[in-house]
């Protein structure tokens, strides 16, 4: 399939960063490529100048991995059991990363936040952040519309690989020896470095 070449084309990274700053509706591919080659002069970004591909595999990509299907935006009347608890602080972080541009879900991408925070509590570090949330949900919410198996990402929240380096390299094996299949949408693969304690604030205790 072209989709599967392109994914190893472009680095996981630039791709996971273009289906987030797709996920603004009001963002166009040249925008995205735009914000792509300002970042890519960060020692930070992961990635370079030359790395960032053409504006039409951008295109390409954009189109790709936005849902087609026309979806409701979900509302708190709509939230049943502990949805909304689950929900909000997803919402309130996908408000603040985009500036308002994305002010809401739709009822199907709340739906998976749901359950995907019903596995996963904890905010980052210990877990996934809830940006990376939100992008897990489209992930299902796209799989699901293209009648595509979610065995990757189904994988990659059983093995978690964000809590542990032990659980990272467990998810990394299985990758590599062919266990289970890639994600659609690269996620990160290890944890964040634990911050170091303060040895003399524990002294002076």
């Amino acid at each position: 399939m072209t989709q599967r070449k392109r994914k190893r084309s472009v680095l996981p990274g630039i791709l996971k960063r273009i289906v987030a700053l797709s996920a603004d509706p009001g963002s166009s591919a040249a925008a995205i490529r735009r914000e792509l080659v300002e970042e890519a002069k960060s020692e930070e970004a992961g990635f370079t100048e030359n790395d960032v591909p053409s504006l039409r595999t951008v295109q390409s990509i954009v189109s790709e991995y936005t849902p087609r299907q026309p979806q409701d935006p979900w509302s708190l009347a709509d939230a049943r059991g502990d949805e909304a608890e689950l929900v909000m602080p997803v919402l309130q972080e996908v408000i603040e990363d985009t500036e308002g541009r994305v002010c809401q879900v739709t009822t199907v991408e709340a739906e998976w936040i749901a359950a995907i925070r019903r596995l996963e509590r904890e905010p980052y570090p210990k877990g996934l952040s809830f940006w990376d949330i939100y992008l897990v949900a489209r992930e299902y919410v796209l799989l699901k519309e293209r009648g595509e198996p979610t065995a990757g990402v189904d994988a990659y929240l059983a093995f978690a690989p964000w809590r542990s380096i032990e659980a990272a390299l467990r998810y990394e094996e299985a990758l590599k020896k062919g266990r289970i299949p890639p994600r659609l949408i690269p996620g990160d693969e290890r944890p964040s470095e634990p911050q170091k304690e303060d040895t003399h604030d524990t002294q002076a205790r």
